[in-house]
């Protein structure tokens, strides 16, 4: 599915080991695609991320602003919806997403679709030493994005925000806001195993299940039943993706939404989450690994 600012947190000092236990680690990056805010695309390369040093080269050097601008009310009258993604650094889009771009509705949809791609771009592109530009990937048959010079990514969005995800595997990620104008107990009626005790946070349990019907290619319809009522590892009982087991976190998210990341297979992961703000500057929020939040 396709979420206010990050609600403001204390640094947490990455450790090594990441965590005891947790195989596989998962960098995600929450991004600020609020229309109306001041925001500065940036570029990640030659950060240290919790795989090692980033690569470099191409333009848009470390901390550099690759594009900036916001968007306004009344942008599009004075330049036209064109100008509106060229002002928000679209000229690094490709074809297709400049396409979307122009189609979607309205023009605040617009413009938290192009902060979002940019942002995802920009982040590939230091993990891959590319120029954002430069970035390819194929579509699969849902819709999942496939790996770029062999990086596992996923993207989603809901609102006023993005989460990127990148990692050594294969991986799928939600954020949702909780939206009042949606009936949330019909979607759980619908998609989610019985709850016993109580309905839980349907939220939630839907985030953690489209993450992992991203992860493996699959479309929501495929995983319907899946017992994702708790973190950590889940297995399907039936359905085409009978036997398939995945590894399953929440994620902090901003106020007022949810957020999960889930990984193929029983390996448990990591998360090292940071956060890309309208300032553009990117930083560590800290550690949710093997389900929880540290």
């Amino acid at each position: 599915m396709t979420a206010d600012p990050v609600a403001s947190r204390s640094p947490v000092a990455l450790r090594a080991p990441v965590q005891a236990g947790a195989d596989v680690v998962v960098e995600a990056w929450l991004v600020d695609t609020a229309p109306h805010a001041v925001h500065r695309t940036w570029r990640a390369a030659g950060s240290q991320s919790a795989r090692g040093p980033r690569a470099t080269g191409g333009p848009g050097a470390a901390g550099r602003p690759l594009a900036a601008g916001g968007w306004r009310a009344g942008d599009a009258a004075t330049g036209g919806r064109e100008a509106l993604v060229a002002r928000l650094g679209g000229a690094v889009l490709g074809p297709d997403e400049r396409t979307r771009a122009l189609r979607l509705a309205s023009d605040a949809d617009a413009a938290r679709y192009v902060r979002a791609h940019v942002a995802t771009r920009e982040l590939l592109a230091a993990a891959t030493g590319l120029r954002p530009a430069d970035v390819r990937w194929e579509v699969g048959r849902h819709g999942r994005p496939g790996p770029v010079v062999g990086q596992r990514w996923n993207l989603s969005r809901s609102g006023d925000h993005a989460l990127v995800a990148l990692a050594p595997v294969d991986v799928g990620v939600d954020v949702q806001v909780r939206d009042p104008r949606v009936d949330v107990r019909r979607l759980a009626a619908r998609f989610l195993a019985p709850e016993r005790g109580g309905h839980g946070d349907a939220w939630q349990r839907l985030a953690r299940l489209e993450a992992c019907a991203k992860a493996v290619g699959g479309r929501l319809l495929d995983v319907l039943g899946l017992d994702v009522r708790a973190p950590g590892l889940v297995r399907a009982a039936e359905g085409p993706w009978r036997g398939q087991e995945w590894w399953v976190g929440d994620v902090p998210a901003p106020v007022g939404a949810v957020a999960a990341c889930a990984t193929p297979g029983p390996r448990p992961h990591a998360v090292v989450l940071r956060h890309a703000g309208a300032t553009g500057r990117a930083g560590n929020d800290g550690l949710a690994g093997a389900g929880a939040v540290r």
